[in-house]
């Protein structure tokens, strides 16, 4: 029976794995600055916009279609 090209992409995969686990780990990544806390002022801001454009967008979209 011929064998198939599964088993031998199995057989590279397993090989790949044996070599990564000698492999020394990669160093930890540096940590990440906090970002600053948003208020609700922001946040109600930022949210107003984004409807503000999608409304816009929205009426665009429904006067093409007419």
């Amino acid at each position: 029976m011929d064998k198939f090209g599964i088993f031998n992409l199995l057989s590279a995969l397993t090989a790949l794995r044996g070599e990564r686990e000698d492999a020394p780990p990669p160093p930890p990544a540096p940590p990440q600055k906090a970002q600053p806390a948003q208020d609700a002022e922001m946040r109600k801001q930022r949210a107003s916009t984004f409807l503000e454009r999608h409304a816009a967008i929205s009426r665009r979209i429904d006067r093409k279609n007419r």
